[in-house]
């Protein structure tokens, strides 16, 4: 279910969210998107910025649903009641149910998809270490979350049997971000509180405290999201014994704000034609060399949502092997406060567009990219990957 809409507050403040309540299902809108409509028919809007979205997935057949407005005292207030109809899928996705819109909001969803429940620990191949593995560089970007940067901290550090610089970039919170970090200078690589250009520009700066030699591996970890136990050595030992291999990722857990599961991406092997169309590759997951890096310069610091797709097509012009592999080994918070929410809609789609149209080599219609048989295809093969999962089978 998509609800789209525009809510203001009568006495002109700012609204602090906007939720759908529904049985056991609570879930948050983005708010704060564009409604210059809603402005020039109603002079006592505040501004332009009155839109709110609402994205989730409700138990099928007749719901009542009510949408409540956070005001600033701190109250909730409905402001909308009434029933929906949500129809059952008869056809499973995998067999060919769904369309194109069905298939992205189940297989890739940004919202919860499930009532939240404790994530379950992946489990990852048992194997002694491999020799020489690789040393690796991560680097944590952060502003303004100390909410969550202690269990990204942790994820990282409490990884054992591996050696890792790790550097954790903070752009000068004020939130008692540092306060977090600085007992733990002596266990990372470096770390630094200061004014930046924006995320990528923190990446850059983090990375650069780094070393390492061609085959090392680095990335970068968001400080909303967290690693899995036990991931680090995975990957470490993956790229030991597949030396071909310049670029890996794999699938994802989505939890809230309290970590608990809302949702799981399950993504297909990887597809050089479908990362061309759209980027489904989960950002916490993914793990590339050094050699790599290097070869194509880096980050494009200009670009401030979408520079992990702009990075990941530069790698495939390079030649880069990617490999997607079948283990969940992040994972991705949805929170109102998350950079991907309010401005995605505007600079974050800009980018997306201009990476797509850039790659396409011309004017590439939305339309075009959801009628596309290579992600029908791609999306099918990802609800036949969650099919096997829920039946314990993990296909490769």
């Amino acid at each position: 279910m998509i609800i789209r809409g525009w809510c203001y507050a009568s006495d002109g403040q700012p609204l602090a969210g906007i939720r759908l309540r529904a049985k056991n299902v609570t879930l948050a809108a983005v708010i704060g998107l564009p409604r210059p409509d809603v402005k020039a028919a109603l002079p006592d809007a505040p501004n332009d910025l009155t839109g709110f979205e609402i994205r989730g997935t409700l138990p099928s057949g007749r719901v009542t649903v009510t949408l409540e407005a956070a005001l600033s005292d701190g109250t909730w207030q409905p402001f909308f009641s009434g029933p929906v109809e949500i129809e059952r899928q008869l056809i499973p996705l995998w067999l060919g149910g769904g369309a194109w819109t069905e298939l992205m909001f189940f297989q890739m969803p940004a919202h919860m998809a499930y009532p939240p429940r404790p994530v379950r620990p992946e489990k990852f191949p048992a194997s002694a270490p491999a020799p020489n593995r690789p040393k690796l560089s991560i680097v944590t970007p952060s502003y303004q979350h100390a909410r969550f940067l202690a269990e990204t901290l942790s994820s990282v550090l409490e990884q054992p049997g591996v050696d890792c610089q790790y550097v954790v970039q903070d752009g000068g919170s004020t939130d008692g971000s540092v306060s977090l970090i600085a007992p733990h200078a002596g266990r990372l690589h470096a770390w630094e509180s200061a004014r930046d250009g924006g995320q990528a520009d923190a990446i850059v700066r983090g990375l650069a405290k780094t070393s390492g030699g061609p085959d090392d591996v680095m990335a970068w970890i968001n400080s909303d999201d967290y690693y899995q136990p036990g991931a680090l050595a995975f990957v470490a030992d993956y790229f030991a014994r597949h030396t071909e291999v310049d670029v890996l990722y794999g699938h994802r857990i989505v939890v809230d704000e309290a970590s608990r599961e809302i949702a799981r991406w399950f993504l297909p092997p990887h597809d050089a034609e479908v990362l061309r169309l759209n980027d489904f590759i989960p950002q916490e997951t993914l793990f590339w060399r050094r050699r790599v890096w290097a070869k194509v310069g880096g980050l494009d610091t200009s670009f401030k949502f979408a520079m992990d797709w702009d990075l990941l097509l530069r790698f495939t012009a390079a030649g880069a092997r990617i490999v997607r592999v079948p283990y969940f080994l992040a994972c991705f918070r949805v929170h109102p406060a998350q950079k991907t929410s309010a401005a995605m809609h505007n600079t974050g789609q800009q980018e997306i567009t201009l990476l797509r149209e850039r790659t396409q080599g011309r004017t590439f219609p939305i339309q075009e990219l959801e009628t596309s048989p290579v992600l029908l295809h791609y999306l099918r093969r990802s609800a036949r990957i969650e099919f096997l999962w829920k039946l314990g089978r993990r296909a490769r």
